[in-house]
């Protein structure tokens, strides 16, 4: 005789699937800068900018929702955001830098199958310079020649700090963002301005509009490196096959969908 379930009884049940369903995979905490970075992130201080967040922050959303995982944006000073990871205050960051690759056991990263972190998976970045326009420096030289002598500014506590220091480049990193590593180029402060990209030309839209041709971007990046989606190991361990397939939609569809993202900006 087939069991029969009374509405008292299939209620609760209903709840436990419900809970069970929601608790799949735990909202993602992701850490990024309090700092407006134009296109990527838009807006200043701890909370997330509406209507529109920026090209990364909403790139890491897209890859969370890919999973079924909601995201929950945490702005901080960049410093603060591999000593929060390690803490377990965040669950992701975006993190490139060679130095922090495997530096921490509190952090983990998508690995291929040689136990390294897998660049298939992550995002090809550009480390383009901005110099003054009337300095009349050679367009299409080699960056670290060109650059050789001079002063290059940074935003603080950008990850390839530490890199460009080890390649004898003169690194200034006093400044916050980037409207104020222009300002410091205009006033002669540096010689030159770096920073990371997903493309080397996401930033021309945006220094044109808001510079004119006071500012030329160098043909050549600097240098070019990998950024991954790093997650904390607490979190890879309790969700381990939502950041798996995190991180598979990251590398596969991110390049694509961030230049849609970029469109919508303006870039």
């Amino acid at each position: 005789m087939p069991m029969r379930v009374t509405p008292l009884l299939f209620l609760p049940m209903l709840t436990l699937l419900a809970g069970q369903a929601t608790a799949a995979c735990a909202p993602l905490r992701f850490g990024y800068t309090d700092q407006a970075v134009p296109p990527y992130y838009l807006g200043n201080g701890p909370n997330e900018a509406k209507p529109a967040a920026g090209a990364l922050a909403e790139l890491t959303r897209d890859a969370a929702a890919s999973a079924g995982c909601e995201t929950v944006m945490v702005r901080m000073p960049p410093p603060r955001l591999r000593m929060s990871m390690e803490a377990g205050k965040i669950d992701a960051t975006s993190l490139f830098s060679p130095d922090v690759v495997g530096a921490s056991p509190q952090i983990v990263y998508p690995l291929d199958k040689h136990g390294k972190p897998d660049p298939t998976r992550g995002m090809a970045l550009y480390s383009v310079v901005f110099v003054r326009t009337a300095d009349g420096l050679p367009k299409n030289g080699d960056p670290a020649v060109v650059m050789r002598g001079r002063i290059i500014g940074l935003s603080h506590g950008a990850p390839h700090i530490k890199v460009l220091r080890e390649r004898g480049v003169q690194v200034d990193q006093g400044a916050a963002n980037p409207d104020t590593n222009f300002e410091k180029l205009r006033r002669h402060r540096i010689d030159g301005f770096a920073v990371s990209l997903a493309s080397q030309d996401d930033m021309d839209a945006t220094v044109a509009a808001r510079y004119g041709k006071e500012f030329t971007r160098l043909d050549k990046p600097l240098f070019t490196s990998t950024a991954w989606l790093a997650l904390s190991k607490t979190y890879y361990d309790q969700n381990p096959r939502q950041a798996e397939a995190i991180w598979q939609w990251y590398g596969t569809h991110g390049p694509a969908r961030l230049g849609a993202l970029l469109k919508k900006y303006g870039q």
